[in-house]
């Protein structure tokens, strides 16, 4: 694993619209992480502050998009350490309790660990909308939020090997 940075930029008087095609081209350049925040600037001025995650090979590319793009003047290279958890990815199948249109639906899972301990759990977004579609087309409307909570407690309270069954909040 390369050297990595965390660069700091401050960006005035840039649209909504903007910033979402720049956080496209950052994550396109390599950017593992981007985070936008909401500032005040001088004169009272609103702005950003973006954050980015990035290789250190990369830092030219990124540099190119923030000046042509958003215009800064220039940006800060943060000196920070990482300490990143291992994240192991899996698919799992569950049975979904849905009254008396049961069923089985796989669904893409992230396990975040410390060395053996088992840190969080999360369900593959993607994974969770066609799963609420699909319950949907059923008849039955829950919420993503309602049905990732169902789902990671499910999963999270299940052995590697087993089917974990999905309650769903009553109507």
């Amino acid at each position: 694993m390369g050297d990595k940075l965390l660069l700091l930029a401050q960006v005035d008087d840039v649209s909504g619209e903007v910033l979402q095609d720049v956080a496209e081209r950052l994550h396109a350049a390599g950017a593992y992480n981007l985070q936008v925040l909401a500032s005040l600037g001088k004169k009272g001025r609103p702005g950003h502050v973006l954050l980015v995650d990035i290789d250190a090979a990369r830092e030219e590319e990124v540099a190119v998009i923030l000046g042509l793009e958003l215009g800064v003047w220039g940006y800060r290279v943060l000196e920070s350490r990482h300490r990143h958890f291992e994240i192991t990815r899996s698919r799992r199948v569950v049975a979904v309790d849905a009254g008396a249109d049961a069923f089985e639906a796989e669904i893409g899972c992230k396990h975040i660990r410390h060395g053996e301990r088992l840190l969080g759990l999360k369900v593959e977004h993607a994974d969770l909308v066609a799963l609420r579609d699909r319950l949907q087309a059923q008849g039955r409307l829950v919420s993503l939020a309602h049905l990732r909570a169902a789902v990671e407690v499910a999963l999270r309270g299940a052995a590697p090997e087993s089917t974990p069954c999905v309650g769903l909040p009553s109507d």
